[in-house]
């Protein structure tokens, strides 16, 4: 089973339309809390999703 990472947030750039990136793999939490702090202004932890998949 291999988890990955989603960050839902309002994309000022596509008109405050929602938006989301995901991350997978080795370390994907912490490339998902890495962007967040780089991109997004108002980021909290709060703000990441687990999605887990069967493969």
């Amino acid at each position: 089973m291999e988890e990955h990472y989603i960050i839902e947030y309002l994309n000022c750039k596509k008109n405050f339309q929602k938006d989301s990136v995901q991350f997978q793999g080795p370390c994907a939490f912490e490339k998902a809390v890495a962007w967040g702090k780089e991109n997004l202004e108002n980021f909290n932890l709060d703000m990441i999703k687990v999605v887990s998949k069967n493969t």
